[in-house]
C-alpha cells in the first residue's frame, strides 16, 4: 500500500461527511451538520479498517498485551500487563471500540454494498470483519458474533448473546468461503479508498483463502477433521503465492503513523523479550539485527550487543536492568510508516508444511518449512546467500522426527509483530515453552482474556451464560480449541 493511501482514504471519509451534510434544501435546518444520516461503503470501509488494525495491531492491545504475552516485547517500566494484571478500563475501552467503531462501520459497509450490488466491496468487508472476529473470538473465546452490530442501536444489539465460539469459526469459514466465491478478480473493489489492497481484488481472494487456512490450523488438536477439510478447501481456492500477497496496512503521516513509531515519541517502556533473544541467538538468526536495536552502551563502545528483557519482572527488577543496557525493538519497526501485519505468506507456507507433516496433504514438508523461513527472512531485507546459511545450519535444517516443533518454532519467530497471532500460535502448539515471569499474577502464560466489566452491568445475562458453558471468567481458561 503506497504511503499516500490512507491519507487519501480519511481525507476521501472527511469530504464525504462534509458533502453530505452540504444542503441548500430550508427544511434541512434541524439537522445536525456533522452528524450525517447516510455514508457510502466507499468511506465506511476504510475507517473500519483503519480502526480496527489501530486497535489489534496498536500501542494498547499488540504492544501493552499480546506481543507481551508471546514473549515477543517485554515491559521495563510500568509492567503490569507484563505481569497479566490488565487494567480492566483497557479491556472495556478495546472491546466497546470493536463493536462501536471498525466493527460497526464494517457492518454498514457490508449493508451498503449489498444494497448497491458491488459484490466486490461486500467481500472485502466480510473478509476485514472477519479477521476481527478471528482475533477476538482466540482472544476471549465466546463473544457477540452472530447478533454484533444487528440491531437499530449505534453500537447495534445492547445484549447480543454471545455465541460459542465452535460456532464462530464454523460461521467465519462459511463466510471466507462466501466472501471468495463472490470476488470476481478483475471486478471493481473500493479502489484507493482500500488500505490493504488498492482495490486488487484478486489479493483480497487470496487474503480470505489464507485466513481460512489460518483458523482451519487452529483446529488441528479440537477437530482434526473438520481442520483438514476447511484447510483442504482453503489451498484449493487459491492462498497467497509470493510475499507481495500478504495482508498489512502501511501507515502515512501523522495522526495516521505506525503504533510503535507513535509510542517511541513520548515513551520508552518497551524492549525486546529475552526470551525471544535468547531464542535467536541461540540458532544465529539473522532476523535478530531486524527485530531488535542494539544495545546503546554497546552502540556507544563501537560495539553491538543484543539484551533481551526477561517478561513478568517487578518494576524495580526491570528497570534495574538498564534502560541504555537492553534491546529496544528494531529500528524498521519504529518507522512512521512501518507496515500493521494482519498476514504475510511465510504463515501460509508454515500453515502448508504443518499440514504435510501431518499427511493432511502431498506437498513436502521440508521444501514448505524453508520456503517459509526463507518468506520470512526476505520479507525482513535478508539476503538469499545469509537465507541458504541459515537453512542449512544443523540446528535448523528439517527433521521429519521433529518436524512439527521446528515448524511451530519459525512460525512464532516469523509472526514477530502480530502478537494475537504469535501467541494464539504458542497457546495451539505449545512452542517455545513459555514460563510466567517471576513476578506474575499467574502460575502459567495467561490462556485468554477476561470479559469486560461494562458486560456486566449492560449485558450480564448473557455473559453468565458464556461463562456457564465455557468456564470461568478467568486467565486461566482455555478456549474451546486451546487444547
Amino acid at each position: 500500500m503506497t504511503s499516500r493511501k490512507l491519507a487519501t482514504a480519511v481525507t476521501g471519509l472527511t469530504l464525504a461527511l462534509g458533502v453530505s451534510a452540504c444542503d441548500n434544501d430550508l427544511t434541512s435546518i434541524n439537522q445536525n451538520p456533522n452528524g450525517p444520516t447516510d455514508v457510502a461503503a466507499e468511506y465506511l470501509f476504510p475507517q473500519g479498517v483503519t480502526s480496527v488494525v489501530a486497535t489489534l495491531r496498536g500501542t494498547g492491545f499488540d504492544m501493552t498485551m499480546t506481543s507481551l504475552w508471546a514473549q515477543h516485547y517485554a515491559k521495563i517500566q510500568y509492567v503490569d500487563e507484563d505481569r497479566y494484571d490488565i487494567r480492566p478500563g483497557s479491556i472495556d475501552a478495546w472491546w466497546s471500540g470493536l463493536y462501536s467503531g471498525g466493527l460497526q462501520d464494517l457492518k454498514q459497509a457490508v449493508d451498503k454494498a449489498t444494497a448497491a450490488n458491488k459484490p466486490n466491496q461486500v467481500a472485502a468487508s466480510q473478509i476485514m470483519r472477519t479477521w476481527t472476529f478471528g482475533v477476538m473470538t482466540d482472544l476471549w473465546g465466546d463473544i457477540p458474533y452472530s447478533e454484533a452490530n444487528a440491531g437499530d442501536a449505534a453500537d447495534g444489539t445492547t445484549t447480543p448473546k454471545y455465541d460459542r465460539q465452535q460456532d464462530i469459526y464454523t460461521g467465519m469459514f462459511a463466510t471466507l468461503k462466501d466472501a471468495s466465491d463472490k470476488i470476481t478478480a478483475g471486478g471493481a473493489g473500493f479502489g484507493n479508498a482500500d488500505p490493504i489492497y488498492d482495490g486488487d481484488m484478486a489479493r483480497w481472494k487470496k487474503f480470505a483463502n489464507s485466513l481460512r487456512a489460518r483458523y482451519a490450523m487452529r483446529l488441528s488438536k479440537r477437530d482434526p477433521t473438520a481442520a483438514r477439510a476447511q484447510l483442504t478447501a482453503a489451498l484449493a481456492a487459491g492462498v497467497f503465492t509470493s510475499n507481495d500477497d500478504g495482508a498489512a496496512l502501511t501507515w502515512s503521516a501523522e495522526p495516521n503513523v505506525a503504533p510503535i513509531y507513535n509510542n517511541a515519541k513520548t515513551r520508552d517502556d518497551h524492549r525486546v523479550s529475552k526470551t525471544l533473544v535468547d531464542t535467536l541467538k541461540s540458532l544465529s538468526d539473522p532476523r535478530l539485527a531486524v527485530y531488535a536495536q542494539c544495545t546503546a552502551v554497546s552502540a556507544a563502545a563501537g560495539g553491538c550487543d543484543y539484551i533481551g528483557v526477561p517478561n513478568g519482572l517487578t518494576s524495580p527488577a526491570a528497570i534495574a536492568l538498564g534502560l541504555t543496557k537492553t534491546s529496544k525493538i528494531g529500528k524498521v519497526f519504529h518507522a512512521a510508516q512501518a507496515p500493521s501485519w494482519l498476514m504475510d505468506y511465510a504463515e501460509v507456507l508454515f500453515i502448508q508444511a504443518e499440514a504435510a507433516q501431518r499427511g493432511w496433504t502431498a506437498g513436502n514438508a521440508a521444501t514448505l518449512y524453508n520456503a517459509g523461513i526463507a518468506a520470512s527472512l526476505s520479507q525482513n531485507g535478508v539476503s538469499a546467500s545469509a537465507i541458504a546459511a541459515y537453512v542449512a545450519q544443523p540446528k535448523v535444517a528439517y527433521s521429519a522426527a521433529t518436524g512439527l516443533t521446528q515448524i511451530a518454532l519459525q512460525k512464532w519467530i516469523a509472526l514477530y509483530g502480530q502478537g494475537s497471532e504469535a501467541w494464539a500460535e504458542y497457546r495451539r502448539t505449545g512452542v517455545p515453552s513459555l514460563k510466567a515471569g517471576p513476578a506474575a499474577i499467574l502460575p502459567t502464560v495467561a490462556r485468554r482474556l477476561t470479559y469486560p466489566l461494562s458486560e456486566q452491568s449492560f449485558n450480564k445475562a448473557a455473559r453468565d451464560a458464556a461463562i456457564a458453558t465455557q468456564g470461568a471468567d478467568a486467565l486461566t481458561t482455555r478456549v474451546w480449541w486451546d487444547m
